[in-house]
């Protein structure tokens, strides 16, 4: 009887939805010159509105879009929208500036496509939310060892959540932006579009493909997220992803004559600098919890291992100020709007009791940095979210009606294993993986070229590599 009334809402939602999608076509985009874009830059930018939540079609939020046409329109292949990541990151500034543009985008995919930027709900441009307490305290322990501290990480979280406040804040959830993307393509005459995710770009985009898999010409996948999973597996599939980039770097560092740093030494002695309130930044603590962000935003591109390396020098030295200074928590504002996002996408119910042993496995199988990972920092702030999660976790659905799809994954890739690609390739029948070596958080736009060029080329031909390719 559940599953037949769970069946019947759904089906009463579906239409609803469809309904509201409907009424948006009825409008038009005024598109104007975007305010912080060169004058002979040919993007524009243009306000539309959609129901703040779709099931009932109440309320209204303002999204901003931006449009890049095709540089090329003899060999316009039509639109494409994307996601770079996050959440808490707009899609219409990456258009505004045409270096920017070109450097994310590249030449090939801005010849050929009109390229349309959403910044999501809640986010930049489009009604950004806003919380009047910090996500990050450093007196909660996001680690709790008993039911005590359980209850207090509950609290705070439930008081950081009633602190946001915004005209869709209770509607931040994928499958809401997703059925205000398509409401854009309508509004746009589009059939189809094609669709790149990135890292977080890749839950919005299950949410879309899922929902509306015929509307999809193209869709590419990187550095997935894998939304099959609970709570709890993702954030010690983490932790090991975030031991194995630990690992990487320390063998880069031995190979490095310049880097003189005993990799899990320093990390071990740093946070029991930390703990004994001898690590700073200026005149301020830095907290364990604070070295192992800000370790973990390194990680993010070996790019950054030179600077890791002399943050961690230097913080050996009770300096902790570079460490402190790149971990998320010290943007507040774009902290909030993170947490305020991913809680309402990663059901975290039915964890809270398993807390202190996640932690235990957590740290066993990632000593260098307690257990730390991004999907810990997510499952523990999310636990007593007071909004539930939108999002059961679940396979794959409506894959048959899905187009080709390209997904991509490093192997070495501290925030979206490897074996969550793999997975995800089982479920998606109709799907290719591209498996690149190396280390970094995705490969588009900077840290696989090979990766990237296959990319495009599906992008513009549909055509999925051949399924030996490696690159």
């Amino acid at each position: 009887m559940a599953k037949i009334k769970s069946v019947l809402l759904a089906s009463v939602v579906a239409g609803t939805m469809f309904t509201c999608t409907q009424a948006q076509a009825k409008e038009t985009i005024d598109w104007r010159a975007c305010p912080e874009a060169p004058k002979d830059h040919p993007v524009r930018c243009a306000a539309v509105r959609v129901p703040a939540d779709w099931s009932t079609g109440r309320g209204q939020v303002s999204l901003r879009i931006a449009r890049l046409p095709a540089a090329d329109v003899s060999k316009r292949v039509g639109v494409l929208m994307f996601n770079p990541g996050g959440p808490g990151s707009g899609a219409a500034g990456y258009l505004t500036q045409p270096l920017y543009a070109e450097r994310y985008l590249g030449k090939a995919v801005l010849e050929r496509f009109d390229v349309v930027g959403i910044d999501p709900r809640g986010v930049a441009g489009s009604e950004p939310i806003k919380c009047d307490k910090p996500a990050h305290d450093p007196a909660v322990d996001r680690f709790p060892a008993d039911t005590a501290g359980v209850r207090a990480l509950i609290a705070a979280n439930a008081a950081f959540a009633q602190s946001c406040h915004g005209s869709a804040a209770e509607h931040l959830d994928t499958v809401s932006v997703a059925h205000d993307m398509d409401a854009v393509r309508s509004l746009l005459g589009e059939r189809q579009i094609s669709f790149l995710g990135v890292s977080y770009g890749t839950m919005l985009g299950r949410a879309y493909a899922e929902r509306f898999p015929d509307r999809l010409r193209a869709l590419v996948l990187d550095a997935i997220a894998d939304r099959s999973l609970g709570a709890g597996k993702l954030a010690i599939d983490d932790a090991k992803a975030v031991q194995d980039s630990v690992n990487r770097f320390a063998g880069w560092c031995a190979g490095q004559t310049g880097c003189g740093v005993d990799v899990p030494e320093a990390l071990r002695s740093v946070q029991d600098m930390a703990d004994r309130g001898q690590l700073k930044a200026g005149q301020a603590n830095v907290t364990a919890r604070e070295v192992q962000m800000g370790v973990n935003a390194f990680l993010q591109s070996p790019m950054l291992y030179p600077n890791l390396a002399t943050a961690l020098k230097a913080a050996q030295q009770g300096d902790g100020t570079a460490i402190h200074q790149t971990g998320m928590h010290t943007d507040p504002w774009g902290y909030g709007m993170y947490r305020s996002i991913i809680c309402q996408d990663v059901d975290t119910r039915g964890v809270a009791a398993r807390l202190p042993e996640l932690g235990r496995t957590a740290r066993e199988v990632a000593p260098d940095l307690r257990g730390y990972s991004e999907f810990w920092d997510i499952m523990s702030g999310c636990v007593g979210w007071p909004i539930p999660a939108q999002w059961q976790p679940h396979p794959w659905r409506a894959t048959a009606q899905l187009p080709p799809t390209l997904l991509v994954s490093g192997a070495h890739d501290v925030a979206t294993p490897r074996l969550w690609a793999e997975n995800t390739r089982r479920q998606l029948p109709n799907s290719m993986l591209l498996r690149w070596d190396g280390d970094g958080h995705a490969a588009w736009p900077m840290h696989n070229a090979c990766a990237n060029a296959r990319t495009v080329d599906y992008l513009i031909t549909r055509q999925l590599p051949p399924p030996s390719t490696v690159c």
